[in-house]
């Protein structure tokens, strides 16, 4: 994809107004040996794209090699995946697989979408789209991430399935996480932009390493809200790179 291209993903995805309407429920990615077959990673140049026969659609980082984590982002409201998938592909191809649902509810016209409150189907767009990208069962370990409304689901996500997704990461999340449900977590890091409200999500470092948890908080450098800041290859290396080197071992 040309670089103007992709500049102008990036400057898509980076929208986080407020919008409201009612929630109709996220629908689930169909998968089975036939999809699997046409939709499984492919070596070659390193792209994001939908899946196929996702609705809502889950963009996905194909090419590569690609190391072998599992890593899902959740964009903000009124925002859109592809454009912060695309911002930090090279890093995310480095340590593996990378998904980007799209949220489930339409802001208005155009392809930005908020969030419902379904976050069992979103957990099973999820986990079909890594079995239709050929990852065996059980699907577990991921590393979920989520950006300013991403966040509340990221963080209901690993409360909900723990088995599952097993190291958080919280951007710029609109309230500071309880630890509460969270305790087994491997490892969480806590982000905020340079320009942005810090104190909740450092306040959600501190609680989350108060109950145990191996966690830290660092900032998306020159970044306002909802924004991945100049440098977001490095800033994502260096946050992943933390969690691998704090982490608590997998339970097996």
């Amino acid at each position: 994809m040309r670089p103007t291209t992709l500049l102008g993903l990036v400057a898509l995805a980076i929208v986080d107004p407020q919008c409201a309407r009612q929630s109709p429920g996220a629908r689930a990615v169909p998968s089975g040996p036939s999809s699997v077959a046409s939709v499984r990673a492919v070596d070659g140049p390193l792209r994001v794209e939908p899946l196929e026969g996702s609705t809502p659609p889950v963009f996905v980082l194909r090419g590569g090699p690609l190391g072998p984590q599992k890593l899902v982002f959740l964009h903000g409201m009124c925002g859109h995946g592809l454009g912060y998938a695309q911002s930090f592909q090279r890093t995310a191809a480095k340590w593996g697989t990378l998904i980007a649902p799209q949220a489930d509810v339409p802001c208005g016209g155009g392809p930005w979408a908020r969030w419902s409150k379904d976050v069992a189907a979103l957990h099973r767009r999820i986990t079909e789209a890594f079995r239709a990208l050929g990852h065996t069962e059980p699907i577990r370990d991921v590393i979920v991430i989520g950006y300013s409304q991403g966040a509340t689901r990221a963080e209901a996500l690993a409360r909900e399935y723990p088995d599952v997704y097993t190291r958080l990461v919280l951007m710029g999340g609109p309230y500071a996480a309880k630890p509460a449900g969270l305790e087994a977590l491997r490892g969480a890091v806590a982000m905020a932009g340079e320009r942005d409200r810090r104190d909740l999500m450092q306040a959600s470092a501190r609680s989350l390493a108060k109950a145990g948890v191996p966690a830290t908080f660092l900032l998306i450098p020159e970044a306002t809200h909802g924004s991945m800041g100049p440098h977001p290859e490095e800033t994502m290396d260096e946050m992943l790179t933390w969690l691998s080197e704090h982490e608590r071992p997998l339970e097996q």
